[in-house]
């Protein structure tokens, strides 16, 4: 079940990013020093509240009572960003991030979004073809100087 996230349970949607996030800040050598917050692995709780504050919609994934994923959404003009789809690794590959990517598209409906925006590592083939099975296309592919991997931009548009 997705329920909207409360201000006190954001400490426990980052642990979820952390332990989601983290086999792939190791795999592409992500660092305090050449990528902010170790691509959101150590994202403080301040920065989280600040995000709610802001407007982005947050949403847990509530499987048996536990809460095993978290996604966040952002809103500008006629574009929806989607901020991190995050499932703890133990309930990965069982459809929970399927069940959230429909979400987020439903979300940007009723929104009246012309597009979905987010940002992947792109060397990140596997996650990468997940985005392509759910319609996204690559827009930009951004290199930077720090960092060993190439960022991707995607879109879907609606």
């Amino acid at each position: 079940m997705i329920k909207s996230i409360k201000k006190s349970e954001l400490i426990d949607c980052l642990g979820i990013m952390k332990m989601a996030y983290e086999a792939g800040a190791i795999r592409f050598d992500q660092t305090e020093y050449n990528c902010p917050y170790r691509g959101r692995t150590r994202l403080p709780l301040s920065e989280l509240e600040k995000e709610m504050q802001e407007g982005c919609q947050m949403y847990g994934y509530f499987y048996n009572d536990k809460l095993v994923g978290f996604l966040s959404l952002s809103f500008s003009d006629d574009t929806m960003g989607i901020n991190d789809i995050a499932i703890l690794p133990e309930y990965q590959n069982n459809g929970f991030g399927n069940t959230f990517m429909q979400f987020a598209k439903e979300e940007a409906k009723k929104n009246n979004c012309k597009k979905i925006r987010l940002g992947m590592i792109d060397d990140n083939t596997q996650l990468k073809k997940w985005y392509e099975k759910h319609s996204f296309k690559t827009a930009r592919l951004i290199r930077y100087e720090t960092v060993s991997y190439t960022v991707g931009k995607m879109e879907f548009v609606m």
